[in-house]
């Protein structure tokens, strides 16, 4: 873990529910629902996940 560190963070998109279930089990909590724009999906909703170290 890197000094400093105080959370990991990840999006995921909000069609994708095993990611979603599995960042759950992993312990990861959900934070909220943005719009964000990749190249390679465009303007989409991602949902962002927290695990608090």
């Amino acid at each position: 873990m890197a000094a400093g560190c105080q959370a990991l963070r990840l999006d995921v998109l909000g069609t994708n529910l095993p990611a979603q279930k599995l960042y759950t089990a992993m312990g990861f909590q959900y934070r909220t629902t943005l719009k964000l724009f990749y190249e390679d999906t465009g303007t989409t909703d991602y949902l962002l996940y927290e695990l608090v170290l």
